[in-house]
């Protein structure tokens, strides 16, 4: 049997897409292609904006002739969008088979157990995972690792707390053996994803001081792991101790996302972001002192309820004076069921659209300058894809895409490359010699050229 994902959303959703398809596959399924080709189709949904839950659920209506064409094929839509409008769901889709809502993803063994005609899983009919990437990823050599899901936080404008719950926090030795998993499949790379992940802290009471610093220590302490990033953090959590780990961790890729959405502290009040500008500068400030060569990557929100020209202005000045390498900029969009939601939306569109492409100029030009800086510098690069014979395409530490044409690279290699040049936001480089690797043998140290 074949089973087809489409995930729609945040890494979250595709981590998560990613634990259900091993749930398929240890019950025989193998992946297909397209989905005319599957026998099930799983649909992950997102519902943080708007737009996102509109193609969901345009994609989940397209699927009807599908279902009818073969009804004992499998449709199940999970997800943000399937927590927030489940109650709906089916009486809109009545061709699905099964829905579960992004809170009740640990619920998902059992429910797909049941509806694959209750049979109970012999362990005869368990088959290993096919080396094959994690679904958000463009390689199996970069994985995702899930330490906990739900927020705790009530950002005026958020859906997420309300579909996926308050939190909850996986134990650490589920967490170690999940990343040990992903490298025996082959992963180079780990993410540990959260919601607000840096809020880590273990179930268990014995570990009362133990945090997200503790665990990344623990983690890049792992054999075999060469990258760890992780995704999204919040400001309030960004602690001094934390970011000693950051700048201590070897293996802790010197790059940091972290969202900011606007710059004014009058606009981040009233989204209740728990954080001024000043103090967000301030751990900007301790984390450029402590990685002098971090990138720096945020999420901004234009045209909030109330923002003001000035507001706006001070967004501005704020990606000025970090220089990020990179932003994700969105329009608001209320979303039902929010505290903003209620409040007048009273920033005109075209007023929304003007703010933002003055934003988007000002971090493509940082970009560039970012991007053409490092023309002629040495990196080091993991080696994720191969676009086409010969082609191939990578990420640095700072997570900057790099594309090779060489003939002797592998998905999964970690080379120096030279950067000859960049296009757009893609940097150009060259292989310009092995990487050595140490490795211990009783109480001798040997080292292999790869």
């Amino acid at each position: 049997m074949k089973l087809f994902t489409k995930t729609f959303g945040c890494q979250m959703n595709f981590a998560d897409s990613d634990e259900m398809v091993r749930e398929f596959a240890q019950r025989g399924f193998s992946r297909s292609e397209n989905e005319q080709a599957a026998d099930a189709v799983l649909v992950n949904t997102c519902t943080v904006r708007d737009h996102a839950e509109h193609k969901a659920m345009s994609y989940i209506g397209s699927l009807k002739p599908w279902k009818d064409d073969h009804p004992d094929r499998l449709l199940i839509v999970t997800g943000c969008a399937a927590e927030r409008v489940k109650d709906n769901l089916k009486k809109r889709f009545p061709f699905l088979d099964l829905v579960v809502g992004a809170k009740d993803i640990e619920s998902f063994p059992e429910e797909l157990d049941q509806i694959l005609n209750s049979r109970p899983l012999q362990e005869e009919n368990l088959i290993p995972l096919p080396l094959a990437a994690s679904l958000g990823s463009a390689s199996p050599v970069v994985q995702f690792v899930t330490i906990m899901r739900g927020c705790n936080y009530s950002c005026s404008y958020c859906i997420v707390p309300q579909v996926r719950g308050r939190e909850k926090y996986r134990a650490i030795p589920d967490i170690v053996k999940d990343v040990e998993i992903r490298l025996l499949e082959g992963a180079k790379e780990i993410w540990l994803l959260g919601q607000t992940v840096n809020s880590y802290q273990p179930p268990d009471p014995p570990f009362a001081d133990y945090d997200f610093a503790d665990l990344l220590r623990d983690v890049n302490a792992i054999a075999g792991v060469k990258r760890i990033r992780f995704m999204s953090p919040h400001p309030h959590y960004l602690t001094p101790k934390l970011i000693t780990a950051l700048a201590e961790c070897e293996n802790v890729c010197e790059q940091i996302h972290l969202p900011v959405q606007s710059g004014s502290t009058a606009v981040l009040k009233r989204m209740k972001r728990t954080y001024t500008r000043q103090s967000y500068l301030q751990g900007i400030s301790e984390l450029k002192k402590r990685i002098p060569k971090i990138a720096l990557t945020t999420d901004v929100i234009v045209g909030f309820p109330g923002e003001t020209e000035g507001d706006f202005a001070e967004t501005l000045t704020l990606m000025e004076e970090v220089g990020f390498d990179n932003a994700y900029c969105f329009k608001y969009s209320p979303r039902p069921g929010t505290l903003s939601g209620s409040w007048e939306d009273d920033i005109l569109t075209e007023v929304k659209e003007e703010r933002l492409g003055r934003l988007l100029n000002v971090v493509e030009s940082f970009g560039q300058i970012k991007a053409k800086a490092f023309i002629g510098s040495e990196q080091e690069v993991l080696i994720e894809e191969e676009l086409s014979p010969g082609v191939f395409r990578g990420k640095t530490r700072g997570a900057w895409k790099v594309r090779f044409h060489e003939a002797n690279l592998t998905p999964g290699d970690i080379i120096t490359a030279h950067i000859t040049g960049t296009h757009s936001r893609e940097l150009h480089g060259e292989g310009v010699k092995s990487q050595l690797e140490t490795f211990q043998s009783g109480n001798k140290k040997f080292q292999v050229e790869t």
